[in-house]
């Protein structure tokens, strides 16, 4: 369940991150920049789907650069940008949800060996 709300988070912050791009117009220029700001999240699907704890922890450092990013947008807009309001949220909660996926695998760990 918990992995679930990871997933969809993390589809929702790339669609978000590309339709805020390319919502004002179409370009190459445009395009390539879609292309550089979800491909981190697009290798690192596979990863997460799999519950491959390496790849939660290097998302959850890569989710840190994408809130960031987001909030610095959503506070140059003034709150006016529905889709990268959107994506703060979707890259906030997937990072907090995250967190806690990688907390309980840890604490699930020891007991798994014994």
């Amino acid at each position: 369940m918990l992995r679930a709300a990871v997933l969809a988070c993390h589809a929702l912050l790339a669609a978000t991150l590309a339709a805020s791009i390319l919502v004002p117009a179409i370009s190459w220029l445009r395009i390539g920049m879609t292309i550089a700001v979800t491909l981190p999240l697009s290798w690192t699907l596979r990863g997460l789907a799999l519950n491959v704890r390496a790849t939660q922890q290097r998302v959850a450092v890569l989710l840190v650069l994408y809130v960031g990013g987001t909030a610095v947008e959503v506070v140059a807009h003034s709150g006016a940008a529905p889709l990268a309001n959107v994506a703060l949220l979707a890259a906030a909660l997937e990072l907090a949800l995250l967190l806690v996926l990688i907390r309980r695998q840890a604490r699930l760990a020891p007991a798994a060996r014994e």
